[in-house]
């Protein structure tokens, strides 16, 4: 039994994540649909690809990646099939699985024509259903990759930020904010050791163990379950309290 994970903008409120659900389990009915997420902001395809970064390693191998950030849809933009080592991933070539490699090499990539598995009939706007989950569904059940369509040297990169230095210090930048409201930054644990982050002229302290390290409406800094540290305030929203968002620099000194 497959294991596809499916990861999109569309949120909860329509149809579309779960119509895709219906065509995989239609072409592949003993596979096992999961959601990684729906929540990933509208047309936001670095957020998507943070998220696909920090959580694929942790699904079992063999796991087919669904990825639907795609503002290019209908467009001339390609559709992409990629395989690292132990997972696969079906995406538009944005750069929504080019952070992927941060984590794990990719040792195959293709373009998907035409010749693909598809629906009898593709709307322009939602690839999702009509190519992305046929493709899933086929994949699945066996189909080599080969038939998808040609091998691809080079796909759409979205820059990784690597933080860097500066006067007194290093600088990154906020590379994703999540539902809580936690400022997630480029920098790691040894990036940082024990200096004082700041953002937008505010101190936000030294690395702390938990959120709970300090009071409650207090700001922190903590590594985060994703190995970044992240800017939190204790039972709040560190994001909407102080006006830090996907972006913004951060200074460590």
């Amino acid at each position: 039994m497959k294991t596809v994970a499916l990861l999109t903008d569309f949120g909860l409120r329509d149809a579309y994540a779960g119509v895709m659900t219906g065509v995989i389990l239609a072409g592949s009915p003993t596979s096992r649909v999961v959601d990684l997420s729906h929540g990933v902001p509208p047309q936001d395809v670095r957020m998507g690809a943070f998220t696909l970064m920090s959580a694929f390693s942790y699904f079992p191998r063999g796991t087919i990646f669904v990825c639907v950030v795609d503002p290019g849809v209908g467009t001339k933009r390609s559709i992409l099939w990629a395989r690292t080592a132990h997972y696969q991933f079906v995406a538009p070539d944005n750069g929504l699985i080019s952070w992927v490699a941060q984590e794990a090499k990719f040792l195959e990539v293709r373009r998907v024509t035409e010749d693909a598995p598809h629906l009898p009939k593709v709307s322009r706007t939602f690839h999702g259903r009509d190519i992305f989950a046929p493709v899933a569904a086929g994949l699945a059940e066996g189909l080599a990759p080969a038939l998808l369509g040609p091998e691809v040297e080079k796909i759409v990169e979205l820059p990784f930020p690597s933080p860097r230095k500066s006067k007194g210090g290093i600088k990154g930048e906020v590379i994703a904010v999540d539902g809580f409201g936690n400022a997630i930054t480029n920098f790691t644990k040894k990036d940082v050791g024990a200096k004082t982050l700041s953002v937008k002229e505010r101190k936000v302290g030294k690395i702390v163990e938990s959120y709970a390290s300090v009071g409650i409406g207090r700001p922190c800094a903590v590594v985060g379950s994703s190995g970044f540290v992240e800017m939190s305030l204790r039972e709040g929203n560190f994001s909407a309290e102080y006006g830090v968002y996907e972006g913004e620099t951060v200074y460590g000194g």
